[in-house]
């Protein structure tokens, strides 16, 4: 069913919605194709879901199809997987069967709500378990400081108060800078921020990154520059290609005639901590700005999908998650290629779970045009709503298993 009308003609659907068994349909994909997988599997819900979450079913299941996924990774490949404590541990031993220990990543740590009927420990967090497919090919982990939850909102109004003083007096933002550095270096108890002292012709704020390297002392002579270098005391220049790339996208910049590379602030990055502030209620925002609050019970912040999409994935790259729920993973991928300028591709697998009649979201389904409502339905709506809502056409295929 499409329920909104998109000309999409002449193009390139290359995003996948599987619908079917997770199980059947991973074994019709192509071996050692997936850069990148994050899933959400149920657990610890008492429901019948259709890959039923208790106990010993519970690990079976999930091991089976952990089994499979990393057959699909690349060598580099990396499985994110969501997790409650009551899970945790049988997770992690299916997780050292398959992978080995040597290919453990780590495990993040997220936040949830508070909950008042806790018995004991009143438990707000939930987990993300990482694991590689081989732990020495995989690249490093890392996020641009502008997407980092905890300092996007301090480097967003450091750039614009500079920028607005600087369009009006350089000598003004200069100052301006200074203060806002040592303002919040003093109030965040940070240090990094305070490297970037620098405002360029343009009004952009950047860190003054040193360009020699160990090594035995030696003069450097770059003539497609005109740039000479007189030998340094105890240290070696860094390569003539760098010092051409760099001058080339106009990243260089002088001191008392001693070159330096631009490094800007709005793309500072930074190791990612073991601890995200994201929390759960976030997923549930998420469809209310969709128009589809209460559709679905326990949706993924696309934030969180968003951080590690971004700290893990530099390059475009193929993303599965293979229980879908309500999208969450591809709205994610939407978001960073419009934001980030990249061409992430996903993959997303649910299975055709029909929805209860008795059920709210029964109700809200049959009255936008569903028949016999199912969980897949939920996911094409969301994905519908969000380009349409972005004005973007429609760029994935449906596919449906038996």
């Amino acid at each position: 069913m499409d329920l909104f009308n998109y000309d999409n003609q002449d193009k390139e659907l290359y995003n996948q919605v599987l619908l079917g068994d997770n199980l059947r349909v991973m074994n019709t994909l192509s071996l050692n194709c997936i850069d990148f997988i994050y899933i959400d599997p149920p657990y610890n819900t008492n429901n019948k879901f259709s890959y039923n979450d208790s106990n010993k079913i519970w690990a079976d299941d999930i091991s089976e199809r952990i089994r499979i996924a990393k057959k699909l990774l690349k060598d580099k490949g990396v499985i994110c997987i969501s997790i409650d404590d009551n899970e945790l541990v049988t997770l992690l031993n299916i997780c050292f069967n398959i992978f080995g220990k040597e290919n453990y990543v780590g495990i993040f740590i997220t936040h949830q709500s508070q909950r008042s009927n806790a018995k004991y420990i009143n438990i707000i967090h939930e987990y993300v378990v990482v694991f590689a497919k081989n732990k020495n090919l995989l690249n490093n982990f890392y996020i641009k400081r502008l997407s980092s939850p905890d300092d996007k909102e301090m480097i967003k109004s450091i750039i614009t108060k500079v920028k607005n003083a600087f369009l009006r007096d350089r000598n003004t933002a200069q100052n301006i800078l200074k203060n806002l550095l040592n303002q919040y270096a003093i109030s965040r108890n940070i240090t990094w921020i305070k490297n970037y002292t620098n405002i360029d012709e343009e009004g952009r704020i950047f860190f003054a990154k040193d360009l020699s390297t160990p090594g035995q002392p030696a003069p450097l002579s770059i003539d497609e520059i005109n740039l000479y270098l007189p030998a340094l005391k105890t240290r070696r220049w860094s390569t003539k290609e760098k010092f051409i790339y760099l001058y080339k996208q106009n990243r260089l910049c002088f001191k008392k005639g001693r070159p330096y590379e631009k490094q800007y602030l709005e793309e500072a990055v930074d190791n990612i901590p073991s601890i995200l502030n994201f929390y759960s209620r976030q997923g549930t925002n998420d469809l209310k700005k969709l128009g589809l609050y209460g559709y679905f019970d326990t949706p993924k912040p696309v934030e969180l999908i968003k951080f590690l999409i971004r700290a893990m994935m530099h390059q475009d790259a193929t993303i599965l998650d293979f229980y879908a729920g309500s999208g969450t993973t591809a709205q994610a991928v939407y978001e960073i290629n419009q934001e980030d300028k990249i061409n992430h591709r996903f993959i997303l697998i649910q299975s055709k779970e029909p929805v209860a009649p008795t059920s709210d979201v029964y109700k809200k389904l049959t009255q936008v045009g569903y028949v016999n409502p199912s969980v897949s339905d939920i996911l094409i709506l969301r994905l519908h709503r969000y380009l349409k809502i972005h004005n973007l056409p429609i760029d994935f295929e449906i596919k449906e298993y038996e």
